[in-house]
């Protein structure tokens, strides 16, 4: 799994993919250092504690990404692909009963590890796309056969799905169903078998919603944002509203309104409205295309992965990052319902950055070695 062969010539990384991350991550803590002041000036007293976070977070991200470009072999992290699916259900468990339990959610989703908490799912979600990529890579001549080629992913997914759910989050296991039925579905799985697991899953979600009030006034809320501006309404009727106060050039970079505690989770879930305040729609825009830029970047990377193994496990990764942005953007604008979506490299958080710069990391390894089939390539015709 390990490769210590540092030779600059196998080593040409993706330099616009590379770069374009760089500066979305730039900007994202600039939007943070003006969004996040109020907020943490009211829970902690200390204005800037989540702008020092948010730089923790990065650090560890891209010594993360840094270790997985330059030590690691993704080629043989199939052989391991089982075994990273099953610790993380393990911990998933583990998160269920020992997890810090957020009273005003009733949820346990972070499993803490001293200094740092870890958000299970976030890591649960790239070892179910590394579960999945290798099982299709390996079981090709068995996809038609339903016992050998669709139960083995189907048990663990519903086991890693099933338990984000139950911690309980909806949005994360919603997103991590997707991303999983996007990677069998490149895979080869057939329609016939994903379509039960897509009924079971449209049944289970629609059972969850209807037994929960509060996703299901979420639900009906974004037909009427001003419905309960007090209650389930009010994020998304004061997103729409900074949205409506940025205009076409925004007013101005610190001097958006909403973030003054008007607007909740203004340094999260809701960094973006932040962003069309201040910045603008053209602004907006401009981020927006560097996020559609990297998708871009990211499918050619898969695309061009010298094994069927690299190729549908940067689809995937690039895939669930995304999803998270088209989510994330469509909650701000209220074109979908109101989730706990973190934008990429923009919210805040720990989980959320180290495992977006893990996927990072991944990717341009995918494309190291890509690069390195190609030079082996070049210098086989060159010298016979």
């Amino acid at each position: 799994m390990f490769n210590f062969d540092l030779n600059p010539e196998k080593m040409k990384v993706d330099r616009p993919f590379l770069i374009t991350t760089g500066i979305l991550i730039v900007l994202g803590l600039i939007i943070l250092y003006s969004a996040s002041p109020y907020m943490a000036e009211a829970l902690y007293s200390q204005p800037y504690r989540f702008i020092s976070g948010q730089l923790k977070n990065i650090f560890i991200g891209i010594i993360a990404a840094a270790f997985i470009y330059f030590f690691i072999d993704y080629r043989k992290l199939k052989n391991f692909a089982f075994f990273f699916s099953v610790l993380f259900i393990i911990l998933l468990v583990i998160t269920k009963i020992y997890g810090d339990r957020n009273p005003n959610m009733d949820a346990s989703r972070w499993l803490p590890l001293g200094v740092f908490n870890m958000q299970t799912s976030e890591f649960a979600k790239l070892a179910l796309i590394l579960y999945l990529a290798s099982f299709y890579d390996r079981h090709d001549d068995h996809l038609d056969d339903f016992k050998i080629g669709f139960m083995p992913p189907l048990i663990i997914m519903i086991m890693t799905i099933g338990l984000v759910i139950i911690e309980p989050d909806f949005s994360s296991g919603a997103l991590i169903t997707l991303t999983a039925i996007l990677v069998m579905f490149l895979g080869g799985a057939k329609l016939r078998h994903l379509s039960i697991f897509i009924g079971l899953f449209i049944i289970g979600s629609s059972g969850v919603i209807l037994k929960s009030p509060y996703k299901l006034e979420r639900l009906t809320t974004l037909f009427n944002p001003s419905k309960d501006l007090s209650g389930a309404g009010y994020q998304l009727h004061q997103s729409l509203i900074s949205l409506g106060n940025g205009g076409i050039f925004g007013q101005g970079l610190g001097n958006g309104v909403q973030k003054e505690l008007f607007l909740p989770d203004c340094h999260t879930d809701f960094i973006f409205s932040v962003v069309g305040e201040e910045l603008g729609f053209v602004f907006s825009t401009i981020i927006l295309g560097g996020y559609l830029y990297l998708f871009w970047r990211g499918i050619k990377i898969a695309m061009k992965a010298p094994d069927s193994f690299g190729k549908l496990l940067g689809l995937g990764l690039t895939f669930s990052l995304f999803l998270y942005v088209l989510i994330n953007v469509g909650v701000v604008c209220g074109l979908l319902p109101v989730t706990g979506v973190p934008l990429p490299f923009m919210s805040y958080g720990g989980s959320a950055m180290l495992s977006n710069l893990m996927i990072v990391g991944l990717l341009l390894n995918i494309s190291r070695y890509s690069q390195e089939e190609k030079n082996y390539r070049r210098d086989y015709i060159i010298n016979g």
